[in-house]
């Protein structure tokens, strides 16, 4: 009978060794290939975190866009209702044709009619020197 010997049989090519370097290659890759892991799952977080923010930025602006956007168009209301209670153009035409008509710049003003009034009068009254003359007449 043969011994058995406390080491398992060898496979060709494949000492122990060799499947120590071999093994220990592959946990430092492992091992590398974990923290590239760790690595790239901290910056998905930071980018994760950077978009929430910047799309919560956006909303906020969004929402401010919409509220300005109601203030205009009640504005914009309110200067088509203002603008519907001014004169039409055949409005405004049927006024110039009544000014032209009336022609405000030659009225006079109280003052003046007064004025022309009472020198008028004052034409037309003889002077005392004068009244016994017309009556001889």
């Amino acid at each position: 009978m043969a011994e058995k010997s406390s080491q398992p049989p060898v496979a060709s090519g494949m000492d122990p060794g060799r499947l120590y370097v071999w093994v220990k290659g592959l946990e430092s890759k492992v091992n590398a290939l974990l923290r590239e892991i760790t690595v790239i799952k901290t910056d998905v977080m930071k980018k994760q975190s950077q978009l929430r923010s910047d799309a919560k930025a956006m909303d906020d602006d969004l929402l401010d866009l919409k509220r300005e956007q109601e203030r205009i168009n009640q504005k914009l209301d309110l200067m088509v209702k203002e603008l519907k209670q001014t004169a039409s153009n055949d409005d405004v035409q049927t006024m110039k044709k009544y000014m032209e008509l009336w022609n405000p710049l030659n009225f006079v003003t109280q003052r003046d009619l007064e004025r022309a009034v009472d020198a008028r009068l004052a034409a037309q009254v003889p002077s005392p020197e004068e009244k016994p003359n017309k009556k001889n007449k």
